[in-house]
């Protein structure tokens, strides 16, 4: 008689080995970080623009949740770099504007990120 389903995911479950994967997929591995990486730099230069364009339109709260977003979960990145420059200068313009408060925010946040 052939297991049930049930059958089959309480052998999964039990930690009994896998079969190893074929050759074939450690090819594919192989190729994938770069697609990855080229697929993500397209997504981070999109998110970005989304950034800037909410910007330039005085939509101000979602433009500061994109670029931190982008500074603060992929640091490293030319975007990442982009977004905490952006982040910088919006700071130095609520000093400016008499919102020190929200520049000194942006100052301490982009500070904690540093280390």
């Amino acid at each position: 008689m052939a297991p049930d389903s049930n059958q089959l995911m309480t052998e999964a479950d039990t930690g009994a080995p896998r079969s190893r994967k074929p050759a074939v997929s450690k090819a594919r591995s192989s190729v994938k970080p770069k697609t990855d990486t080229v697929v993500n730099h397209v997504l981070l230069e999109r998110l970005l623009a989304m950034a800037q364009r909410y910007r330039s339109e005085g939509n101000f709260r979602e433009a500061m949740g994109l670029y931190w977003e982008l500074a603060e979960d992929h640091p490293g990145t030319p975007e990442a770099d982009a977004a905490s420059a952006t982040l910088l200068d919006l700071a130095a313009n609520y000093e400016r504007n008499a919102a020190p408060h929200m520049a000194r925010s942006i100052y301490k946040r982009l500070l904690a990120e540093a280390d």
